[in-house]
């Protein structure tokens, strides 16, 4: 089962979702990767993760690019807008999902506040991404 998370860059909620999920179940393979990536994971990511035992220091933000050759069984999108607004590029997969998430830094005044914003995000993901796992890709696996 291989599942693929796009962003618009690849420094929080989707390497935070790929994180989570991986946690759940080391034997998928799960990816993650933004549309415009940047250089670096969002230090207040890395934080918040660590805070419930998963490490996101080594992880690199990628380019969907690099996965273009790939097909995924799931393609999920983490993001803002809905599912019908969010643009997917040329990658091949068998089934689409979103997550819509605001981004933690967008109206935020402080360190603080993004850190806030960005655990909810953490914790929605958790949520969502354990009833994906537990109520769809199990059952299907077991198929």
């Amino acid at each position: 089962m291989s599942i693929f998370f796009l962003s618009i860059r690849n420094s929080c909620r989707s390497q935070m979702a790929e994180a989570i999920l991986s946690n759940f179940d080391k034997n998928l393979d799960i990816y993650s990767a933004g549309l415009e990536p940047v250089d670096h994971v969002s230090q207040i990511a890395i934080d918040v993760m660590a805070e419930i035992g998963i490490d996101l220091k080594q992880k690199i933000p990628k380019a969907y690019t690099e996965f273009v050759h790939a097909e995924f069984d799931y393609i999920i999108t983490v993001g803002e807008g809905t599912s019908e607004e969010v643009q997917i590029p040329d990658i091949k997969y068998k089934r689409k999902m979103h997550l819509g998430f605001r981004s933690p830094y967008k109206n935020s005044k402080s360190h603080d506040e993004i850190k806030e914003k960005c655990r909810a995000v953490r914790d929605e993901l958790i949520a969502e991404l354990d009833y994906f796992y537990h109520r769809i890709l199990q059952k299907q696996v077991a198929k």
